[in-house]
């Protein structure tokens, strides 16, 4: 295997992976949250169900954190709560929502939120858990903005009851804001966190991707999601399409990046136009090289120990490090790397290659 044919694969985190204990079983939870309307502070619908879902959906990760940390049999100091919790909230598959509207006791609107999901108790395991801390950190510093956010939304309106006429204005302003912030932090956290290799609903990643992008243009997680689902679907020509758009909007370089990246791959893995391709990448890697140092790129492309192991990629990489290897492809520059070998039945098996250096120096 050269490992220069590694194919470009957008750069998205996600926690399910494929594997399996003994007596596996299928878990169904469902919880049921509510939202109420503040008639002090202009609220969309679309925001308070958010906040609807949101709730139900923590409410149904407390009962899967039980249930992981029964199977996980793990005493690991390590392992804390909220490293439990994120990776609970990652294993929820095939979650349905339920939503319908009340009035309370005092006239104000409620929006009512019923979740019901599956946990296949098959993907719980400490060490999956204790391999995946890093990831699983950084998603639980997610789910802790995302509280973050919501209290300060409810101080506003606790803060917006007592105040004049002036304050209001200006409270609402603060308000509409970070409930921007809030909207922005969930769906992120939303993408991180779909299963793609299992029972992914593309049409809702589709969905979270498209309004994270309406509230946030440059917005990188929403690209590679919307990506990812016309990819997933075989879409080239929309996703050629999409991503030309995204360049001629010049929104970010990193997003601009991105664009590069995928047209490369695009035309060189799946098309086979080499020019058109080595256009992109080449594109890709000056705004790479306008962005970052030397030094950074180095780190970006070789500062991760990223191994193939059975044909398999293990390990994270990044956008910047596949332009890299999508230009040694083109340019048919092998990396450097060392290899181990498993001798079975006197045939000579590569079993897994390992230190792979690209060149970075283009």
């Amino acid at each position: 295997m050269n490992p220069a044919k590694i194919f470009l694969c957008a750069a998205i985190i996600f926690f399910a992976l494929n594997f399996s204990v003994a007596n596996a079983e299928i878990v169904t939870v469902e919880a049921t949250e509510s939202y109420i309307f503040d008639n002090e502070v202009t609220e969309t619908p679309a925001a308070a169900t958010e906040h609807a879902r949101e709730k139900a959906r923590r409410a149904a990760v407390e009962q899967v954190q039980v249930i992981v940390m029964t199977h996980s049999q793990s005493n690991n100091s390590r392992i804390t709560e909220d490293i439990i919790k994120t990776y609970a909230g990652g294993i929820l598959n095939g979650a349905q929502y339920k939503i319908w509207n009340g009035v309370t006791s005092d006239g104000h609107f409620e929006i009512f939120c019923k979740i019901t999901a599956q946990v296949d108790t098959s993907l719980i395991n400490a060490e999956k858990i204790l391999n995946n801390e890093t990831l699983l950190k950084e998603g639980a510093e997610k789910d802790k903005r995302i509280r973050e956010l919501e209290a300060e939304l409810e101080r506003l309106k606790s803060e917006n009851k007592t105040a004049d006429k002036v304050q209001r204005e200006k409270i609402q302003t603060e308000f509409d804001r970070t409930q921007n912030q809030f909207l922005v932090a969930k769906y992120e956290r939303d993408l991180d966190i779909y299963d793609f290799g299992k029972k992914i609903n593309l049409q809702d990643m589709m969905t979270t991707a498209e309004k994270l992008a309406a509230l946030d243009a440059g917005n990188a997680s929403a690209f590679r999601g919307i990506v990812f689902v016309y990819r997933h679907e075989e879409k080239i020509q929309d996703t050629i399409d999409y991503c030309k758009k995204v360049l001629a909007a010049n929104t970010s370089v990193e997003l601009s990046i991105e664009a590069c990246a995928q047209l490369g791959d695009i035309y060189y893995n799946e098309i086979f136009d080499t020019p058109t391709a080595k256009k992109y990448v080449d594109q890709g890697i000056a705004l790479v090289k306008k962005k970052y140092s030397k030094a950074e790129i180095e780190k970006l492309v070789n500062g991760t120990n990223v191994e193939v192991r059975d044909l398999q990629l293990i390990g994270r990489s990044n956008t910047i490090r596949e332009l890299y290897i999508l230009k040694a492809d083109i340019e048919n520059v092998n990396p450097k790397f060392d290899a181990v070998f498993v001798v079975e039945n006197l045939d000579l098996v590569e079993d897994r290659i390992y230190n792979i250096k690209y060149r970075t120096n283009w």
